[in-house]
């Protein structure tokens, strides 16, 4: 399987993701994206404020549509989404492999942090207040699909918190962009 130049960058809401991304960005000159935005350009709709997610599997279908028209083979890029998501009824579900076959990535950062940071986090920027227990579970889960996925690709991966580990990611992508 051919693999783009994009890095997975990947977490629950409220890791840091967009935050960490624009840093990345900004340092590399690497365009960043998110898995949700782009799902809802393909579909020509706002995303969900909510978290949760009607329809999963087709709302993959349009992400890796919209990456298979909008990317560049030879530009890198980052990718921000996830390997799980929260469906109508507040359930977590994992996100189909297919998707990640579609969109080739090269490499995966999966950011982490204690559920209490997420929750603060997520309670200030969103004025919602979720389930602490929910969110660990949430937060395992990503890590446990994280690890298969990265597996079934054979790809570069890392796990780490943004806020400790800036420097390690900053080596990570410079080890990959280098490679070819």
């Amino acid at each position: 399987m051919m693999k783009r130049q994009i890095i997975f960058v990947s977490g629950v809401h409220g890791v840091g993701k967009t935050t960490l991304c624009k840093k990345i960005a900004s340092r590399y000159k690497i365009e960043h994206f998110s898995a949700s935005n782009l799902i809802a350009k393909e579909k020509a709709e706002e995303h969900l404020q909510n978290k949760q997610v009607e329809n999963i599997t087709g709302n993959q279908d349009f992400l890796v549509t919209a990456i298979n028209k909008y990317f560049k083979n030879e530009t890198w890029y980052l990718l921000d989404g996830h390997f799980c998501l929260l469906n109508k009824n507040n359930e977590i579900t994992k996100i189909p492999y297919s998707t990640y076959e579609g969109i080739c990535p090269r490499a995966i950062i999966l950011l982490v942090d204690k559920p209490e940071n997420i929750y603060t986090r997520l309670n200030s920027r969103d004025s919602i207040k979720h389930d602490l227990s929910l969110l660990r579970s949430f937060q395992e889960q990503e890590i446990d699909y994280a690890h298969d996925i990265k597996d079934k690709l054979n790809i570069p991966y890392i796990m780490c918190n943004p806020s400790d580990s800036e420097d390690k990611i900053y080596t990570f992508i410079e080890d990959e962009i280098t490679k070819i």
